[in-house]
């Protein structure tokens, strides 16, 4: 273990530098680059996705040519560039410049520090250590850091006073978030040395196929084009990067295992592990909704009162990492002890149970805010949401990393660490389309009646509105109409609750049902 402590270290505060500052991105983009919620969510969803989508290149450029030490190095670097970039945003200085620029920094400093961070975890992890009790004690530490940034963040950077939000405030969340991975970047440097057993040579790698990489490519071209007619619309990211993201997943994770240099027990490792990539796909497309959609909720429709405090909006997501800090040494300990006594769960049933408990958490919001009306949701059922996210977390990400450590075959231990990045890449992506099927919340009813404006009769269609009123509604970011999902439309937030609950339950039985099937291959 103590070959990984200063991983750990410097993860931690990654992890407060990017969880800290997304914490306040979509608040951001909405009250100070004046951007619709529904666009602020897309975007949003687009940029978690582009931050999980560059680990694949990285991962395949730390396996054949920079090595994972080097990597991680370069992925801090860039990451604290950005937030002097997004400091300087927040200070009015070509804010949308510096905004973008800023999010192509992260999106590649991603790129470089994801994959080979993991990596380096699994090469360091010596072989008669249980790799499931590592990778729960590094989501311990992963969420110290995450805590921390999702308290310290927002604290500087998410101000309301009298009512009136301070725009001001928000330089100083993401100066916060800069400060972090400096210090963080220092320790590595100073404590860590690189190893030559760390850094793989290009002819231990995949061997590229230009035969296999044409087949590939007619995969994406043709799933591509399938997903995005069915995804079409006014939206150029929701259109064309979110079906590109589905597809090239698919067809990368088919190049993969169209390879011939795998042996059959690689090959069906593989398959496991891309099995549990679909399947998270589903979690993070219903857990990524803190960020936006329910960010949104608690800025708008909640009393967030906590013991005389005013919690703002963005800080609410703090509980998530609170209660892994609470739940991930018991969780580890529990799985040595099942471990002892040979009754441990096969990992994708651990995974298929926690989508259920997913499911559970957005039934229990759906139902509270059933009859809510123009009232305020408690900060209770948020909090109970958030705990039961987190068992379902401890279940599904932290074991599938744990997969790709166990089963992956080392030489391309980067590359698939990439892939599996890629899943998340494609759930954030989705969590960003469903995102922007919430429905209008109290304030916008209340923002309608201050301009003059019947926005229920508009939304119920009882009341055609005059080309000025769409105008002022759209000035005001206040939609005109319900969101729609397969021709239904979302009208309350019951109902936007309800489809996480279905996917959850959905996801979590045809999981189950996959782990039955390939029960007679090997114990997972």
């Amino acid at each position: 273990m103590k070959r990984v402590w200063t991983l750990f270290s410097i993860e931690m505060w990654e992890k407060f530098n990017f969880y800290g500052m997304r914490a306040i991105f979509s608040l951001f983009m909405v009250h100070f680059l004046g951007l619709s919620e529904a666009n602020a969510a897309i975007y949003y969803g687009a940029f978690l996705a582009l931050s999980y989508l560059t680990p694949m290149v990285g991962g395949a450029l730390a396996d054949r040519y920079i090595g994972y030490h080097k990597s991680v190095i370069i992925g801090a670097i860039l990451l604290s560039v950005a937030q002097i970039l997004f400091f300087a945003s927040a200070s009015n200085i070509a804010s949308f410049v510096t905004a973008i620029l800023g999010a192509i920094l992260v999106i590649c400093g991603n790129g470089f520090f994801k994959p080979s961070i993991t990596a380096l975890l699994s090469i360091r992890t010596s072989k008669d250590t249980n790799i499931d009790a590592v990778f729960s004690t590094y989501y311990f530490f992963l969420n110290l850091g995450v805590l921390l940034g999702l308290f310290i963040v927002p604290f500087f950077g998410d101000k309301v006073v009298d009512g009136v939000r301070d725009l001001s405030a928000f330089k100083w969340g993401f100066l916060s978030a800069f400060i972090a991975m400096v210090f963080g970047l220092i320790l590595y440097l100073i404590f860590t040395k690189d190893s030559k057993d760390e850094v793989k040579k290009s002819n231990e790698s995949m061997k590229f196929n230009p035969k296999n990489a044409k087949v590939c490519f007619i995969i994406f071209v043709c799933l591509f084009c399938v997903i995005s007619y069915f995804s079409s619309g006014l939206n150029l990211v929701k259109t064309f990067l979110y079906p590109a993201i589905y597809a090239f997943g698919i067809s990368l994770a088919s190049y993969v295992l169209m390879d011939k240099s795998l042996s059959k027990d690689e090959r069906a490792n593989i398959k496991t592990i891309f099995i549990s990539a679909i399947f998270i796909v589903f979690f993070w497309a219903t857990f990524e909704q803190a960020g936006s959609s329910l960010t949104f909720i608690a800025n708008n429709q909640m009393d967030r009162s906590i013991f005389g405090y005013e919690m703002p909006a963005s800080m609410i997501m703090m509980f998530n990492p609170l209660f892994v800090l609470i739940l991930s040494i018991p969780f580890s300990v529990f799985y040595l002890k099942l471990e002892q006594k040979g009754i441990e769960p096969k990992n994708l049933n651990k995974q298929a149970f926690g989508l259920f408990i997913m499911g559970l958490s957005y039934l229990i919001i759906a139902y509270n805010v059933k009859n809510l009306g123009m009232n305020l949701l408690s900060i209770k059922w948020f909090i109970l949401m958030y705990f039961l996210q987190t068992c379902a977390e401890m279940l599904i990400s932290p074991i599938g990393f744990a997969l790709v450590a166990k089963l992956a075959p080392k030489r391309l231990l980067g590359l698939i660490f990439g892939i599996f990045y890629l899943a998340n890449a494609a759930g954030y992506a989705l969590s960003g389309t469903l995102a922007a099927l919430m429905p209008p919340t109290t304030d916008k009813f209340i923002k309608a009646k201050e301009l003059g404006i019947n926005l229920q009769e508009i939304l119920d269609k009882t009341t055609e509105p005059t080309l000025q009123v769409i105008q002022t509604l759209k000035l005001n970011n206040i939609p005109f109409s319900y969101p729609e999902i397969l021709g239904y439309e979302i009208r309350d937030l019951f109902s936007f609750f309800m489809i996480f609950f279905v996917l959850c339950c959905i996801s979590g039985v045809l999981l189950f049902i996959i782990s039955k099937l390939r029960d007679n291959e090997f114990k997972i």
